[in-house]
């Protein structure tokens, strides 16, 4: 156990990560943040707050193995707080996808079914974290492809 807590700090983190941002980024597979309430969402729900599709690469040691996608709706306590989380959409979605490539690191494959319930817990866990008002968080897609 301990050679392996060694190992895994020699192993080169930031640019590596950097490396797979910048190639998803030219890619197009990081979406841009959504103006998250449209007025369509308002009359159905007006706490329901949908984050566009996230895109976070699936990492095997060094190389890239896939692409693991899921699209999100944060549940909010109440009207106030679904205002705040769409002012703040794009901080959210930043801390989403750093919680989504923790799970992709460690217990994504693009060839076996996604943990949902793990995925949901860890990105329920950071967001709670990041914004109070959030009550929950709603997995509605999610996926993983090979490279």
């Amino acid at each position: 156990m301990h050679s392996l807590t060694r190992r895994r700090s020699i192993l080169p983190r930031r640019p590596l990560f950097i490396g797979m941002m910048t190639a998803l980024s030219g890619a197009g597979l990081l979406a841009s943040p959504v103006k998250a309430a449209d007025e369509e969402g308002k009359a159905s729900n007006p706490m329901m707050v949908p984050m566009d599709e996230i895109a976070v690469p699936i990492i095997d040691g060094t190389r890239m193995e896939g692409i693991l996608r899921f699209t999100l709706i944060i549940n909010a306590d109440n009207q106030t707080s679904a205002a705040r989380i769409t002012g703040s959409i794009a901080k959210l979605r930043s801390v989403a996808m750093i919680a989504g490539m923790d799970f992709a690191r460690l217990r994504a494959s693009p060839y076996t079914a996604v943990d949902v319930t793990y995925l949901v817990r860890s990105l329920d866990k950071a967001l709670k974290a990041a914004d109070r008002g959030v009550k929950q968080t709603l997995i509605v897609r999610v996926g993983a492809t090979a490279q």
